[in-house]
């Protein structure tokens, strides 16, 4: 088959078109999709430009399931009975969308724009989030509902790297790890959530790269592995604070990058924890200052011939010490032997993975989203990053840290910009971890997918929030909790069934693909630019659409300046089918291969001067994650509940596939054997998991891959999927004020959370 996104026709007059898959997983695989009579009825990998990148996953090929749903929104419906009843009746598209349009302006005009909040889930449409939309509307912009999800591994990244966007901070391209001789996968499970990747991974491990998983259960990846490490839940900081401590303590550092590029030799002040800056220069700046081991005194960066790494001094009567001479004292701290009694991981294995780590060779650690999860989980990702800048693992082949489940570890280069607003167009950025729990202006809310389920931790605080509000919208392609609490629902073609402005166009790997539209919108669903193009023009604003979705595809496309561009234009993508290669090495991505750091000093900042003031400014151990045993919720509270990824679904979407469901039909709840033998419950009871916030029931697995006080309901499910409550129910929501402080939001910790568990005698009645 010709690798392109046009049509072919088969002999039994079935029609292929390729387009690029738009879910969450990473993954982003090209499909060949078998049209039959207007109908979606196959789903197959298709050439990639690369192909190391031809492949799919399981998810895909239920698509046809997917799109076909019985659960699926085919006409825009009203609510008629109380609000979270689920009672709608269904109305046209004109009448829903005048209705809508009418109530924002009212509430515009009496509470203001900042009454207004657009939230999205990445259970709603894949690729238009009503932006331009929520920047114009009165004049003024609405709030924008972000974060909270899958940030704090980035946060941590960033801070240490400088700013690559908030989700961009990732390690080197999957087709690198060839070239590494040791890989940790930290927190992750690709052989189930990033299965388009995990073959890289093996690659790796059959040429002779040594795997390493750090996980407290025994997932799907670890079976693969050459060494498993099951940490405490919630301990992963102190296990890399005790790797760090070991290589520092057994002088296994690479000094010579350590003094060229990172933060190591400036000075900081011991009064306030500042960098030390010396006079101002002659352009009134003051520059960050290094002690001269040969001047026997402080100097700039510029004029140090002789740096110290490490040494304490008194600058007139300021006393300063290195930043890396603080990173050792920091680390003293986590010796073996105290770091096995807060992760249960042995001091001898601790010492031994320092060992591994800096005598292999080129190492990368390769994190993922389960330890994002935890309060701190920005903590972790700063130690783990300062493990790989004081061994000098960074910016080679073979070497690295960063996220390795999304994007195949892509080339810096990216679209163009889309097209520009006037001036006054914005939005308010507000958190959504602080949605239902800070006081804000909120009246009405517009919901792209289920935001309920699926963005939010202790659910019952963000349905009081919602019972609160005078108008709820949400445009989604399924029947789900938020549909049920809403007002108005549109109903959302899929990624298949249209072309979308700008989204369309995607850079994975080292290719950039057009995604295109497969079939026709399903009932009288309708693409979500169209829907805010509609809205648009009955509130005033038709003079900001006037383009067609390809004319914005064309537009950053042909609009981006990076020269891996040189070659690629819109037309050049359409003539080729929709996937082109471009203009990069043929050998792998490597992060941060020019060693130059977007950060305040130019170099990796494992010291941060911002975070001096609450105690954070090296990545020291917070004990207060509801998870570990010390804290006050242990005793009453004696499992941790994370909820872990699965092979079956992306997050919450596919979570109403048939094929999956035939083999997975409702959600459980896994237990170790031991923790189940306790509370007396068999594979297949009925059980409740319950803490102060609510409660949830599913049917008990005895499951030994997780560890005693660990227990598991996969991410995913929905509220009718449960036999009771909903495991949001539970989730902590506990902000991190340091996040805060230095991103403006912080990130939802769903893995800090208590529970425990007990029988139920009959569905929805206790023991």
């Amino acid at each position: 088959m010709v690798c392109g996104a046009e049509t072919s026709l088969k002999p039994c007059g079935d029609v292929i078109v390729h387009t690029v898959c738009a879910h969450n997983c990473g993954g982003r695989a090209r499909l060949a999709c078998t049209v039959r009579k207007g109908k979606l009825v196959r789903v197959a990998a298709a050439p990639a430009p690369d192909e190391a990148y031809t492949g799919l996953c399981v998810r895909c090929l239920t698509l046809p399931q997917w799109v076909y749903s019985k659960e699926r929104l085919l006409t825009p419906l009203r609510r008629t009975g109380p609000r979270g009843s689920g009672q709608f009746e269904p109305v046209d598209w004109d009448s829903a969308l005048d209705e809508i349009a009418e109530r924002l302006n009212e509430l515009v005009s009496a509470h203001g724009t900042q009454s207004i909040a657009f939230a999205r889930s990445t259970s709603g449409s894949p690729y238009h989030a009503f932006g331009r939309l929520s920047a114009l509307l009165g004049g003024g912009g609405s709030l924008n509902c972000y974060g909270g999800i899958d940030m704090a591994v980035h946060m941590g990244l960033n801070s240490t790297f400088g700013y690559k966007g908030m989700y961009a901070q990732h390690a080197n391209e999957w087709t690198d790890r060839l070239n590494s001789r040791l890989t940790i996968v930290w927190g992750h499970n690709p052989a189930e959530t990033s299965m388009t990747a995990v073959r890289h991974l093996l690659n790796a491990r059959d040429g002779g790269c040594r795997v390493v998983v750090i996980d407290p259960r025994y997932s799907a990846t670890a079976m693969h592995a050459n060494w498993w490490v099951a940490p405490r839940p919630g301990s992963d900081l102190p296990l890399a604070l005790g790797i760090l401590h070991v290589l520092l303590r057994d002088g296994m550092i690479d000094r010579d990058f350590l003094l060229k590029h990172s933060c190591a030799p400036y000075l900081v002040r011991l009064d306030d924890g500042q960098y030390f800056r010396g006079l101002p220069c002659a352009d009134g700046k003051r520059e960050f200052q290094l002690w001269d081991e040969q001047d026997q005194g402080p100097v700039a960066i510029s004029e140090a011939t002789r740096p110290a790494l490490e040494g304490r001094y008194l600058i007139g009567d300021v006393a300063v010490a290195t930043a890396f001479t603080l990173l050792q004292d920091m680390a003293r701290d986590y010796p073996p032997d105290r770091v096995a009694a807060l992760t249960d991981v042995s001091a001898s294995d601790i010492v031994e993975l320092a060992h591994c780590y800096w005598e292999a060779g080129p190492v990368q650690i390769g994190v993922g989203y389960g330890v994002d999860r935890y309060k701190h989980g920005e903590l972790f990702t700063r130690a783990v990053a300062a493990i790989a800048i004081v061994t000098g693992n960074i910016g080679k082949p073979g070497a690295g840290v960063g996220v390795q489940s999304h994007h195949q570890g892509f080339h810096e280069a990216s679209l163009g910009p889309e097209p520009d607003l006037p001036p006054w167009a914005h939005t308010i950025s507000t958190p959504i971890i602080e949605v239902g729990r800070k006081d804000l202006p909120i009246r009405a809310v517009f919901s792209q997918g289920d935001w309920i389920n699926q963005r939010s931790g202790d659910m019952n605080a963000t349905l009081d929030f919602f019972k609160s509000l005078d108008f709820i919208v949400t445009v989604d392609h399924f029947h789900q909790l938020t549909t049920q609490w809403s007002d108005i629902v549109l109903p959302a073609s899929t990624f298949l069934e249209a072309t979308a402005p700008t989204r369309d166009a995607v850079v994975f790997g080292n290719s950039v693909y057009l995604r295109q539209k497969v079939i026709d919108p399903v009932g009288n669903s309708r693409p979500d630019f169209d829907i805010e193009r509609a809205l648009a023009e009955r509130l005033g604003l038709a003079e900001w659409y006037c383009e067609t979705s390809e004319d914005l595809t064309r537009h950053v496309v042909d609009g981006a300046s990076h020269s891996a561009f040189k070659h690629v234009t819109y037309d050049r993508l359409m003539e080729a089918g929709g996937a082109l290669r471009l203009d990069v090495p043929t050998t792998p991505n490597i992060q941060y291969e020019n060693l130059r750091f977007e950060t305040k000093t130019g170099r990796a900042e494992f010291y941060l001067e911002e975070l001096a003031a609450v105690g954070e400014a090296l990545p020291v151990f917070e004990p207060d994650h509801e998870a570990l045993p010390t804290h006050p919720l242990a005793k009453r509270y004696p499992l941790v509940l994370i909820q872990s990824h699965v092979r079956q679904r992306a997050h919450s979407t596919f979570f109403n596939t048939k094929w999956t469901l035939e083999i997975w039909p409702e959600p459980i709840l896994e237990l170790n054997p031991d923790d189940a033998r306790d509370r007396r419950l068999l594979t297949g009871e009925l059980a409740e998991a319950f803490n102060d916030r609510g409660r949830v029931v599913a049917r008990v697995v005895c499951n030994p891959d997780f560890p005693p006080g660990m227990c598991n309901i996969s991410e995913g499910w929905k509220q009718n999927q449960y036999v009771a409550g909903n495991v949001q129910e539970l989730t902590n929501s506990e902000i991190n004020d340091a996040q805060t402080a230095v991103w403006g939001h912080a990130n939802i910790p769903f893995f800090d959370t208590r529970v425990d568990v007990r029988a139920v005698a009959r569905e929805g009645s206790e023991a």
